[in-house]
């Protein structure tokens, strides 16, 4: 009874399930993606920062000591102590044809400390906490950390991961239903073999439950094969693109526990999903036409 659509359909199930297979391995993608880059969260994360300017006083070895301790927050992804010279050089990147200003005396720019946040750390909270975190150092003179702009960044990162896994869970709805029709084909077509069976006292209630357990367990191997598929077409152009680790991150993030956590999680629950919709996809084949 368990395999029972093995047995009576096996091109058809096959056929679906290459179908299915090739669906789960696009979800499986998209999840990836969304996981690791939070949304938007990750390339926004990439773009602001939060810069401690110090004083003309510290010393090269006081900015590395306190761009170490900075580092050590847990909001923060990275603190790089930007020496006197070093800012000298990106202000005349910025604004090429000023080199006269040096020339009145010494070097103008201070040193600086450009504070990087986690991508899910990315919150008014966590900002607020750098924030006063550095003011509360004597070495540093003024702390930057473009309060002005930063509630609409964090307005459309909210925003864009509203939609972005909306946009997913669309997809998932569809996936649904695009199963739940392949199961109400299959079991048109085997409604008299189905007949049969029921005519020998096999319960209705027990087919329907011999197929969906055989769904979700032939959807346990699919689903992981398309995850570990994803998983190296994600890592492969993570590592011949660098430039994607902006948006997506790095890859070594896939081996993350919580990544394979969340990774194990998608391919059960898309066991669950094909369970589902077998026993829709039974009860919808079965009900009467008016």
């Amino acid at each position: 009874m368990l395999w029972i659509d093995w047995r009576l359909a096996g091109k058809s199930t096959v056929r679906d399930l290459l179908f299915r297979f090739v669906l789960v391995s696009a979800a499986s993608f998209a999840f990836l993606v969304l996981l690791l880059s939070g949304g938007p969260a990750r390339f926004l994360a990439s773009r602001y920062a939060i810069t401690a300017v110090l004083r003309t006083t510290v010393s090269p070895g006081e900015g590395e000591g306190l761009a170490g301790k900075v580092a050590a927050l847990p909001p923060v992804r990275a603190a790089v102590y930007k020496d006197p010279e070093t800012a000298w050089r990106e202000f005349l990147l910025a604004y090429p044809g000023l080199d006269s200003l040096r020339s009145t005396g010494g070097n103008p720019m201070p040193g600086y400390i450009e504070v990087r946040l986690r991508p899910e750390r990315l919150t008014a909270a966590d900002v607020e906490l750098v924030t006063a975190a550095l003011r509360s150092v004597s070495h540093v003179e003024v702390v930057l950390a473009g309060e002005a702009r930063l509630p609409r960044l964090l307005l459309v990162k909210r925003y864009a991961a509203a939609v972005a896994w909306g946009a997913f869970g669309a997809f998932a709805a569809a996936f649904l239903a695009i199963l739940v029709l392949q199961e109400k084909g299959r079991s048109v077509a085997l409604a008299a073999d189905f007949a049969f069976l029921e005519e020998r006292v096999v319960p209705a209630g027990r087919l329907a439950a011999s197929r969906s357990v055989a769904g979700a367990l032939a959807s346990l191997p699919l689903a992981a094969a398309g995850m570990l598929l994803s998983g190296a077409a994600l890592r492969h152009l993570l590592l011949r693109y660098p430039s994607l680790e902006q948006l997506v991150g790095p890859p070594g993030d896939l081996l993350l526990p919580r990544t394979v956590l969340a990774a194990g999680g998608f391919v059960l629950c898309f066991a669950v999903l094909a369970a589902a919709a077998s026993l829709l996809g039974f009860r919808a084949a079965r009900a009467p036409r008016s």
